[in-house]
């Protein structure tokens, strides 16, 4: 199965944005930063209240409110915004160029502007699929990228993955919240 296709700049962030979701280490950062922020806010506020500021008490303490309410939208816009300025410092070369990818039960054959490349399909470690992009995932840590925009015929895809033995996780309700 021959596929052609070209990557904007919404099919990297999917990626990166997804990749950073399964990031347990950023779950954990978040989940920090959700208790250290109003826990140190309420602390000031208690601080400043002993003290008789009633304005500085006050404005933590609604510091504080507005961090367990906020910091979980703030901390995925910021991500976001992170990842669109690291994707249009990195990979804007290769947004709009042809991708190519052969996938046969063997292995599946990649090229583009870089180079071309063999991978066995025994070295695919996952294939996931959202509701806008399959992610196939390599043993060496990277992967491609495949936007369900560009196939023709998404079933004739998956089924091709099956054939090869490759199993596909289904994530369609995926979204960065």
């Amino acid at each position: 199965m021959h596929i052609e296709y070209t990557l904007n700049e919404q099919d990297y962030l999917d990626f990166q944005l997804y990749t950073a979701s399964k990031s347990i280490r950023l779950q954990k950062k978040k989940l920090r930063g959700w208790i250290l922020l109003p826990l140190f806010s309420i602390l000031l506020a208690t601080y400043f209240y002993i003290q008789n500021t009633p304005g500085l008490a006050i404005y933590f303490g609604a510091i504080a409110f507005l961090a367990v309410l906020f910091y979980p939208k703030y901390f995925n816009w910021r991500h976001a915004r992170h990842y669109k300025r690291f994707i249009n410092a990195n990979y804007k070369d290769r947004m709009g160029l042809k991708e190519k990818l052969e996938i046969t039960p063997g292995y599946i054959f990649s090229k583009n502007i870089t180079g071309e490349g063999k991978i066995n399909i025994t070295e695919i470690d996952q294939v996931t699929e959202t509701s806008t992009c399959f992610f196939i995932k390599i043993a060496s840590g990277s992967s491609f990228i495949v936007p369900k925009r560009e196939l023709e015929n998404l079933n004739q895809f998956k089924s091709r993955l099956k054939e090869c033995k490759l199993s596909i996780t289904e994530e369609l309700e995926w979204k960065w919240a």
